[in-house]
């Protein structure tokens, strides 16, 4: 059966980070659009009270579910992936394509299922039916974007990901995705302007712009002109603070600025004159940014939770202190 492609319009997850770690293939499968439940199934107003439920939770709870269908158990199987059940999830998978050979949703599925057990191409294969069915869906291109990227097929992920942030930028994954493939290709700047057009609007603005200053400064050899970089990162770091950005994420974001500039002026770079410039409230040399990493550090102390964490923090801060009479 297809449903009309209105039924491809999917909930998208909370965007995969964009940064040069490398990529959670399970954790980004599992983060791709949600297919809508069918309202003609018998389980959807059943399934419909368990949108909140934790996976495990969830899996004691379509026991009681009125009658065995599709959307039951493509919520059981998204379940035990979630909880890294993959054995379990594989037998799921194929009683479905036993039953419900002809349906989209189950084809779908085995893309996520093979994406998060590692079988890539079955995968790339599975999303590319898709998107031959609905041609005009952004879902179908963003699972294909994400599929490239784990090939290291990276200009036809930055082909798919652009594709979908051009068109419909309510898919915030697509531009974290691009900017994921601009940084493993080298363009740290294209990273950045991507992740900078995420709109203010959207709920994933803040860790957009969490993840532009990371990509700024990341992975750079201190010999590097990072003068402009640093002081770009600053004030994105002032106005995520102006915009609401919680304190412990503040002080997190300040260390790892003044950190990167702190290797910058002992690696005796140009431009790194003492006192002329300031950074984050602190005076672009040695002895200001040490003080500057003290403080936010101290900071992060007094908001940890757990007292290991505490001491942990406050020994980084005086490692950074500087040396005084006092």
């Amino acid at each position: 059966t297809a449903p009309p492609p209105a039924a491809l319009a999917a909930v998208p997850a909370a965007p995969a980070a964009a940064g040069p770690a490398g990529l959670d293939a399970r954790d980004t499968a599992l983060a791709l659009p949600v297919p809508l439940v069918d309202p003609a199934d018998p389980n959807a107003g059943f399934l419909a009270g368990l949108l909140a439920s934790a996976p495990g939770d969830l899996l004691g709870a379509l026991g009681a579910a009125p009658a065995d269908s599709a959307e039951l158990r493509l919520r059981e199987l998204r379940a035990r992936l979630e909880l890294g059940e993959l054995a379990a999830a594989g037998g799921t998978l194929t009683e479905l394509e036993a039953r419900h050979p002809d349906d989209w949703r189950v084809v779908w599925a085995r893309g996520i299922a093979s994406l998060a057990s590692g079988e890539d191409e079955i995968a790339a294969l599975s999303f590319d039916a898709i998107y031959d069915a609905f041609p005009g869906e952004p879902a179908p291109k963003l699972a294909l974007g994400l599929c490239a990227e784990v090939l290291g097929q990276l200009d036809n992920a930055a082909e798919y990901y652009r594709l979908v942030w051009m068109t419909d930028p309510g898919f915030v994954s697509a531009a974290f995705g691009l900017a994921r493939v601009q940084l493993a290709a080298g363009d740290r700047a294209g990273a950045v302007l991507t992740l900078e057009s995420v709109p203010e609007a959207s709920i994933h603005y803040t860790a957009a712009r969490v993840a532009a200053v990371r990509a700024r400064l990341r992975d750079r050899s201190p010999q590097e002109p990072l003068l402009a970089d640093l002081a770009a990162a600053a004030g994105q770091v002032e106005a995520l603070r102006r915009f609401g950005l919680d304190p412990e994420r503040h002080e997190r974001l300040t260390t790892e600025v003044l950190g990167s500039a702190l290797d910058w002026v002992l690696s005796g770079s140009r431009g790194s004159d003492p006192g002329s410039t300031s950074l984050l409230g602190s005076q672009l040399d040695e002895r200001g940014l040490r003080f500057g990493l003290e403080r936010s550090y101290r900071v992060l102390a007094r908001l940890a939770q757990r007292g290991e964490e505490r001491i942990e923090l406050v020994e980084r801060a005086n490692r950074f202190r500087p040396r005084t009479w006092v």
